[in-house]
């Protein structure tokens, strides 16, 4: 049925359908009924528990940063099954992002290249509904925050963004995740040499030790060299922090001859699944046992998840596949 739907869907621009989508979810989660309707689509999942920066996951997937960035439809992405939802990218001023279209539909590689540029609501709107959730008393998942700088945030100044929004959301959030990754604001990416990002991490760490010391992460890009994600693993380990989210989306949009074309964008979907694996493997070498590998990229089956599983990560997020593979997403990839 879905594969129906999906050609329907995508005789439409991508991301005005992104927005119908996330409308009706939103409508149907409002209502026990509603959510039944959306467990029903979900079908049953399996339960494959797992513990990790100190939650119970039922199982290890859930949804990464880009789908929910301003916290609309938590409640249903749980009830379509994800084990945890990560929210965001949010930053502290509302911002438009980059001009459309900035989506781009590849579906005979399964993938995406967007160029987004963390458009949203901000903080204020995030902190409104992140709270709406808890005092709601139907969230059964951990709720992670991704959090950024503005667009128009000089870079020396950008320090200032990320403790902006991790402290006025300090209490909402479960876990949080440093986005330095992005390659759709310009300057981004530069913040992920080691040199950069720990000054960066730093005020961080201390503001939450201080606090309650909720796990921190960081994301990084596919597209860094062995070096410098082995040098960002070991910068993770020496800071303690929860761990890494390997990856984002990538600069290499050679990757479906289609998508070359573009000038812009980043590329996400299953040709990204042999840089992820890469990744992985990096970065468990780098850090403790203790510490987190959220693995995204390219994990679109359930022989990919299983494999990244193996390779070390301890959970996994989706957001292409989902594109691709619908409601029963998470059904699909947790068939063994």
């Amino acid at each position: 049925m879905y594969a129906l739907f999906r050609k329907i869907f995508f005789l439409r621009d991508a991301e005005s359908v992104h927005e119908t989508v996330l409308h009706r979810l939103e409508q149907l989660q409002r209502s026990a009924a509603g959510r039944s309707v959306i467990r029903m689509m979900a079908g049953s999942t399996p339960s494959q528990p797992v513990e990790a920066m100190g939650f119970h996951f039922a199982h290890p997937l859930g949804i990464a940063a880009g789908f929910d960035k301003d916290v609309r439809v938590v409640f249903a992405l749980q009830e379509l099954g994800f084990a945890f939802v990560e929210v965001g990218t949010i930053t502290p001023r509302p911002q438009p992002g980059n001009p459309r279209p900035r989506i781009w539909r590849f579906p005979e590689a399964e993938a995406l290249v967007n160029a987004l540029g963390f458009p949203g609501e901000g903080m204020e709107a995030a902190g409104r509904r992140l709270q709406a959730l808890r005092e709601g008393g139907l969230l059964r998942i951990p709720v992670g925050i991704n959090i950024g700088k503005n667009a128009d945030t000089p870079a020396d100044e950008a320090i200032s963004d990320y403790r902006k929004v991790f402290d006025h959301l300090y209490e909402l959030g479960d876990y949080f995740v440093v986005n330095v990754s992005s390659p759709n604001t310009a300057g981004l990416r530069d913040m992920q040499a080691v040199g950069v990002l720990k000054p960066l991490l730093s005020p961080l760490i201390e503001y939450n030790s201080a606090r309650a010391n909720k796990p921190l992460l960081v994301k990084i890009a596919p597209d860094l060299a062995d070096e410098d994600v082995s040098a960002v693993g070991r910068l993770a380990r020496e800071l303690n922090l929860a761990g890494v989210v390997a990856g984002n989306t990538t600069i290499r949009r050679d990757l479906v001859p289609r998508a070359a074309t573009l000038e812009r964008g980043g590329l996400s979907g299953a040709p990204q699944f042999p840089r992820t694996v890469e990744l992985v493997r990096i970065l468990r070498s780098e850090l403790t046992a203790s510490q987190t590998i959220i693995a995204a990229g390219g994990i679109s089956s359930p022989e990919r998840l299983q494999r990244i599983l193996a390779c070390g990560a301890n959970l996994v997020q989706v957001y292409t596949p989902f594109i691709y593979l619908g409601p029963h997403c998470v059904k699909k990839l947790l068939k063994i």
